[in-house]
């Protein structure tokens, strides 16, 4: 056994030795600086929380607040993700309700895993029709959770994935402290309690009323709205492909928009609940991310998509080679535009971005 152990240790101290001298070597030799970053699988590794760190942890004072995130969607198995993560928000936010909204075909044994850990476990019939991008199933699912958090009667939630994760302590707090920071503005603060906030990737400057769908934020009344859009289940105009891949690459910005993004669903109707008129330009929908919306940076709640960050092995979608049309607002570039540093009519300027193809994204960089 300790022979074993030794082996483990020296493989590992290689690998590690290996990957350094790899980007050593690129930094020095080739035309980029590189860096990484490492996460644990297993929440046992995680060394932040206020029980193993009392010294330096400023959980304990931070305002308790009645909070819940809801992981939605199919449980990921591999390395126990899905599991791992519950233990990991566990460890980090032991107040926090952890709300797991799947399907009725789950496996019974890794329910009976959740449920053994305090999570609220939500089954959920799919629905007869999926819509593109799957966009009635994260309907039905993440309603689901967001109805039972309603029930255990929390003030905030954090709707997330079950293959992401966010790493950072006080991710929850911080939120509710920039909800609180930014109130809603002109029309939306007569309909909403506070912002909806959106975690970039997937908020994009150049979209229409598109934030992102995938890890989401805000006020439970305003998250219980956000999440009751009716079902997608018209066909696509015709002559759309109706293919997923050929939909994102071949429509237009405004068309996929318009027509196709989960996302842009989302936003848009959201605000057509809100009582907004939409006109279905991109002055129209900065105006809306001025006044309804948030945007939080990845970098602010360490955030890691294990189905995205794994392929891509990068923590930004961001490129040093050039602007593309699929660029994400950003924290500083929205907080320029809540300000009014860049004006909302600006976008008209841009207006044009909207019948190009959306760019694939290349870094330029390994």
């Amino acid at each position: 056994m300790m022979k074993q152990m030794a082996k483990r240790s020296l493989f590992y101290r290689l690998r590690r030795r290996i990957l350094r001298e790899a980007l050593a070597y690129e930094a020095r030799k080739g035309d980029h600086y590189m860096t990484s970053r490492a996460r644990p699988k297993g929440s046992d590794a995680i060394g932040l929380s206020a029980a193993d760190c009392p010294r330096y942890s400023t959980q304990p004072v931070l305002r308790a607040e009645p909070m819940a995130i809801v992981m939605q969607g199919p449980i990921w198995a591999e390395d126990e993700f899905t599991i791992e993560t519950v233990r990991l928000y566990r460890k980090l936010m032991p107040h926090c309700r952890i709300v797991l909204s799947t399907w009725r075909d789950a496996p019974e044994d890794v329910v009976r895993a959740l449920a053994s850990l305090d999570v609220d476990v939500v089954l959920n019939d799919k629905p007869e029709r999926p819509g593109p991008f799957n966009v009635n199933m994260q309907i039905a699912s993440a309603a689901g959770g967001m109805r039972r958090a309603a029930e255990l009667g929390v003030d905030w939630v954090l709707k997330t994935r079950t293959d992401q994760r966010l790493y950072h302590p006080t991710s929850m707090d911080g939120l509710i402290a920039l909800a609180r920071l930014f109130p809603p503005t002109g029309q939306a603060s007569q309909t909403q309690r506070y912002r909806i906030f959106g975690l970039t990737p997937g908020t994009l400057k150049f979209g229409l009323y598109h934030i992102c769908d995938q890890t989401v934020f805000g006020h439970i009344d305003d998250m219980l709205a956000y999440w009751a859009p009716p079902f997608r289940n018209e066909d696509l105009p015709a002559g759309f492909p109706t293919d997923p891949h050929r939909i994102f690459t071949e429509l237009s910005i405004r068309d996929l928009c318009r027509y196709a993004a989960p996302e842009a669903y989302f936003g848009s109707q959201f605000l057509l609940r809100q009582g907004r008129t939409l006109d279905w330009t991109l002055a129209d929908s900065w105006a809306a991310f001025r006044d309804h919306f948030g945007v939080v940076d990845l970098c602010s709640s360490d955030f890691y998509w294990v189905k995205g960050q794994l392929i891509s092995m990068r923590d930004g979608l961001g490129s040093y080679a050039a602007l593309t049309n699929a660029a994400n607002w950003t924290f500083l570039e929205w907080a320029q535009l809540v300000t009014g540093a860049l004006p909302t009519e600006a976008a008209d300027a841009y207006e044009s971005v909207l019948d190009e193809r959306t760019a694939l994204f290349d870094p330029g960089y390994p």
